[in-house]
């Protein structure tokens, strides 16, 4: 059954979830048996055991709806996500447990009653299964209980749920007056990415529109152009059928050609002045049109 539940979770889970699984040991799941808190039908359900890892809160409802989709949900713990048995105060283990068996698509693949067997799946996030595991042995394996241990381990905890918390509501946090800020630097590449958006359609950019607009904030403050001067160059080329029109390049290289065009001496001058300590390469590739450099610094220069 564990082969087959593997199986199926693996060959459909999203690329960016972890998944783990294992079959309790006989020591183990015998104790957890004489506890008497189990009748014959629940006795299994801690037999076997899984775990996906999702990226943070917002991803555990997609991690539920995928586990519908592949197995029989027969109940969950807790029932719901809007009542809690725990005290406000008090911060125990509460991740999300589905209890599921296996669906039948009379395959005969497995015996009949394998579908029959419940068994669980643990939903929760990383920073929860960062802590699970860095706390276990603390507070299950120890030959004594150690209170002071226990304190630390559940004293993390509650400050990886405040931080699981800020981060599922960074959006509306970010709004509030002491927080909605921005610096120099900020600024300049939000101004920066405006521009790029005036340019080129969303679909021509890459997904990191931040990087691009740092890569050529560093190109031209290394050669000493401002931001209008950038605009206003990529505007002619485009009038002159260049520019953003060119589809050989990547919107960077787009920048550094058009800066080649219509003012080469900006790039020339930073390339052959020893006395510029400013460390930022600037990249020419065999698809651009380049003039004559003269005598240039060489650790200024990347060539591909």
């Amino acid at each position: 059954m564990k082969g087959k539940v593997d199986e199926v979770v693996m060959s459909n889970k999203n690329n960016r979830w972890h998944y783990e699984s294992r079959i309790k040991q006989i020591e183990s799941f015998a104790m957890k048996v004489e506890m008497g808190r189990f009748d014959k039908t629940e006795m299994f359900e801690d037999l076997f055991a899984s775990t996906i890892v999702v990226k943070n809160l917002s991803e555990i409802s997609l991690a539920e709806s995928f586990i519908s989709k592949q197995f029989n949900i027969r109940f969950k713990r807790p029932q719901s996500r809007n009542f809690t048995h725990k005290d406000s105060f008090s911060f125990p283990f509460d991740d999300l447990r589905l209890y599921v068996s296996l669906k039948d698509f009379d395959t005969g693949e497995l015996s009949p009653y394998l579908y029959e067997i419940v068994f669980e799946i643990q939903i929760k996030t990383f920073l929860q299964h960062a802590w699970s595991i860095a706390t276990h042995d603390l507070i299950y394996k120890s030959d004594k209980i150690n209170w002071a241990k226990e304190r630390i381990a559940y004293q993390v905890k509650a400050a990886l749920e405040h931080a699981e918390v800020t981060i599922s509501g960074v959006e509306e946090l970010s709004k509030i007056t002491e927080l909605a800020k921005e610096n120099k630097d900020a600024k300049k590449v939000n101004q920066l990415i405006s521009m790029i958006l005036n340019h080129w359609k969303p679909e021509d950019l890459p997904s990191d529109r931040r990087r691009l607009a740092q890569n050529i904030i560093g190109f031209i403050e290394a050669i000493g152009l401002s931001l209008p001067e950038v605009n206003e160059i990529l505007m002619i080329e485009k009038q002159q059928g260049r520019g953003t029109l060119t589809r050989n390049l990547s919107p960077f290289l787009i920048v550094v050609q058009s800066v080649f065009n219509a003012k080469p001496s900006k790039i020339t001058n930073y390339l052959q002045n020893e006395n510029n300590r400013n460390k930022q390469k600037i990249l020419i590739t065999s698809e651009m049109t380049v003039p004559e450099l003269g005598e240039v610094i060489e650790n200024k220069l990347i060539r591909i």
